[in-house]
């Protein structure tokens, strides 16, 4: 089983390979038990865990809302001095706390549903929850609600009623420098924890982590043509999606292990939201013209702000349907595997 712990540890630590992966639409023609096999990706060697299942437990059950990105711009042209330089802030404003949990609370009980019309045994979370090995991962992690954030973006993670957020979704990565090094602990704690608490519970453990975000922020330079073109910006698209890769779902069996991830984003409509808002301070440029004009820079700065306006009844039904087509991928991938 260690080895089986390790490969899941490479697998969950390694980032993915770069490629530009196209985005798939939740729309009315899409149909998780037919959308499943192209969608979702796992290792062959992982392809063992997902059969044989019978009396499993959920132990770690995580909902990521990501509700601000971030993305900032700089650009140089040759034969002038000065660099021209802009970021954009992005926050999600109309929804909140109460939304993501009722949201995560329905996903919990829709998944724990489909797996007992498997014909499976789950365990309850009382018993998930009285194990030791259990408890020292939950103490090592936060109670949920939980914040959390990346270099670029803001998110707040939620798990259902009595569970904890521990491992990946309670590390913030915000600081590069430390950011291996936290994921690598947190992953590794949680595997090998899970490990051992498969064994107190003799039951095969699922974990389920989903990740939505609503805004997809593009750099300008992003390429070497669009650092020294002299100008720079910050796009962005606005509509909630089911982001990929950090979308996924581990098992682990007495000897075998494997995580199945979401391999392009779910899109989800964006008449979810009302309005995006230029919420730009003036303050803000100025300081930072100030700001270029102090250190020598002979430039220009702008700062940009946005408020993307959730419609609260559309958000919570588009991308409740989003997540729960996700999870409909799963439990049909479970059965197809029995």
């Amino acid at each position: 089983m260690k080895f089986i712990a390790l490969a899941l540890l490479v697998c969950l630590i390694l980032p993915a390979a770069a490629e530009t992966i196209q985005g798939v639409p939740l729309d009315a023609a899409f149909k998780p038990a037919e959308r499943q096999a192209g969608m979702l990706k796992m290792a062959d060697a992982g392809k063992p865990a997902l059969a044989g299942l019978q009396r499993v437990a959920i132990s770690s059950f995580q909902v990521e809302f990501v509700t601000k990105g971030a993305a900032s711009a700089s650009s140089y042209e040759i034969g002038r001095q000065g660099r021209a330089g802009t970021n954009m802030v992005v926050t999600l404003v109309g929804v909140g706390a109460p939304d993501f949990q009722a949201m995560t609370d329905k996903l919990y009980a829709d998944f724990v549903s489909d797996l007992s019309a498997l014909g499976l045994e789950v365990l309850p979370t009382e018993k998930v929850l009285a194990a030791p090995s259990y408890q020292k991962m939950a103490a090592g992690g936060s109670a949920s609600p939980t914040n959390t954030r990346t270099k670029d973006t803001w998110s707040s993670v939620f798990a259902p009623d009595g569970l904890a957020i521990y491992g990946i979704g309670s590390v913030s990565t915000a600081m590069p420098i430390f950011a291996g090094f936290s994921a690598f602990s947190a992953v590794s704690g949680t595997i090998f924890g899970n490990v051992e608490l498969q064994k107190e519970l003799n039951a095969s453990l699922i974990n389920i982590r989903m990740v939505v975000n609503f805004v997809d922020l593009k750099s300008s330079d992003s390429s070497w043509f669009g650092r020294s073109s002299g100008t720079a910006t910050v796009s962005g698209q606005f509509s909630p999606s089911v982001a990929p890769v950090n979308t996924f779902m581990t098992i682990y069996q007495p000897t075998f292990g494997g995580t199945l991830s979401l391999h392009a984003p779910l899109l989800i409509d964006a008449s979810a939201f009302k309005e995006v808002k230029d919420t730009s301070s003036i303050a803000a440029n100025i300081g930072l013209a100030v700001l270029s004009l102090a250190i020598g820079g002979g430039g220009s700065q702008t700062a940009i702000e946005k408020e993307v306006v959730a419609d609260p009844e559309q958000y919570r039904s588009m991308v409740g349907a989003g997540i729960g087509a996700v999870r409909e991928m799963f439990i049909e991938r479970l059965r197809s595997s029995r």
